[in-house]
């Protein structure tokens, strides 16, 4: 068990100097939920989420990511951790405040339909309670008396569970990731009364960098140098505050990312026609992106006709379809009130889309996700470091449904019910004091 962190490289001394001058911002396995004041105060967790960080991107780029590079050498990294299908980013961040697969928080697109609601989830309906299945670490962790902050992570400008984080601030993509990481520093800068022992924060930069430009390219080295930097930044505050002893930094990513090419397009109106369907990543309200997982909704004419028509098309072409029912079990994915009744899955490296839709993007992706989730390229990272968890230990892949039993152990919090068990990744944390 350590006692401090060495020091760290990068950009840290900034914001250790602004610090105090910062204001603050304002069925699965059964669990417990007991009110309790404040347990285990002593122990504190910092979520950092790097959207699109591949678990293979700091090998690939090693010199652009030193301060991962050493926290995975001092703590706990996994090969791989398995995201929640589809592999993308709605998904798998409420995948992992929750502890459930898709199947469960209702959340099964970036573009998720609710038949009961009778509309698409827009970026700015994220406020609104109805969407937001399940239960989140920081809704779990307040209802038991222990505050927590969040800076941008998904369902959590959303009173849910009957909770909210006690400091958090609406979604704002232009944020300069400086001011997030200052911000945090600052909660954990607070009077013990009114520190938050559980905060998080995100940074997109890799996710952008690898859609605009490919895996691989010098484009996401740099954006692997800035999120590592914001990294060192955090890591060095918290050794600042005189916190170090007592934080568990737990990094993760929501899936990997895999390059495609603007000509590997299936385009589903070849098979169907969309006025019988409404496919909301394709016709949506805020508009249409080449995708891997679409959802197909079938308004007019009937399911196993359209189905028949998709499949005929899938025995020749590059992308595989199932009925809602008959989805793979392994998926998780069947939400009978979000889940389209036939669900198209493009082939690795294939996009879906129609040669009757406009693009909202003006220029195609170079890489893409949201492919079956067992895909070395959709692997997520995972490090942890600090006094709850094992020194220099290569964790076996595992799904990241675990991460949210990992941060209720460490806060000793009673956790709701999940699809997760701790049993899964108890070899590779510490015993509690």
């Amino acid at each position: 068990m350590r006692n401090h962190l060495p020091p760290i490289r990068g950009i840290a001394t900034v914001f250790i100097a602004a610090l105090f001058l910062a204001s603050c911002v304002s069925a699965p396995k059964s669990g417990g939920g007991r009110a309790v004041d404040q347990p285990r105060p002593d122990q504190y967790v910092v979520l950092i989420g790097l959207d699109g960080l591949r678990a293979d991107a700091i090998d690939r780029f090693p010199d652009a990511a030193p301060n991962l590079r050493e926290m995975a050498a001092r703590g706990v990294r996994a090969e791989g951790m398995v995201p929640a299908m589809p592999s993308v980013t709605f998904v798998n961040f409420y995948a992992l405040a929750t502890g459930l697969y898709s199947e469960h928080t209702g959340i099964v697109s970036n573009s998720s339909y609710s038949r009961s609601l009778g509309r698409v989830m827009l970026r700015t309906e994220h406020a609104q309670s109805e969407w937001w299945l399940g239960e989140p670490i920081w809704s779990t962790a307040e209802k038991q008396g222990v505050k927590t902050g969040t800076m941008f992570w998904l369902g959590s400008e959303a009173e849910i569970a009957g909770a909210r984080p006690t400091y958090w601030r609406p979604y704002d993509h232009l944020m300069p990731y400086d001011a997030r990481t200052k911000d945090v520093l600052a909660w954990l800068a607070k009077p013990a009364a009114e520190r938050p022992r559980l905060v998080t924060v995100y940074f997109h930069a890799v996710d952008s960098a690898a859609h605009m430009n490919g895996v691989g390219s010098e484009a996401e080295r740099n954006a692997i140098a800035e999120v590592d930097a914001q990294v060192g930044a955090l890591v060095a505050g918290v050794e600042a505050l005189g916190l170090a002893d007592k934080t568990n930094f737990i990094v993760v990513s929501d899936h990997g990312m895999t390059n495609v090419s603007p000509d590997h397009v299936v385009n589903l109106d070849d098979y169907i026609s969309f006025d019988d369907v409404f496919i909301p990543e394709l016709e949506g309200p805020e508009g249409a992106g080449h995708n891997a997982v679409n959802h197909i909704f079938v308004e007019h004419g009937d399911i196993d006709g359209v189905y028949a028509a998709l499949a005929a098309g899938a025995a020749k072409a590059p992308f595989s379809v199932w009925k809602r029912e008959d989805l793979p079990a392994d998926w998780r994915m069947n939400n009978p009130d979000r889940t389209g009744d036939i669900v198209a899955v493009a082939d690795e490296g294939w996009l879906l889309f129609g040669k009757s839709v406009v693009s909202k993007y003006p220029t195609p992706a170079l890489a893409q996700h949201g492919y079956d989730r067992r895909l070395p390229s959709m692997s997520a990272t995972f490090i942890a470091d600090g006094p709850r968890f094992a020194d220099g230990l290569a964790a076996r892949p595992f799904d990241n449904v675990e991460v949210y039993g990992i941060i209720a152990d460490i806060l000793g919090v009673d956790p709701a019910e999940t699809d997760g068990d701790i049993a899964h990744v108890r070899y590779f944390m510490t015993p509690a004091d």
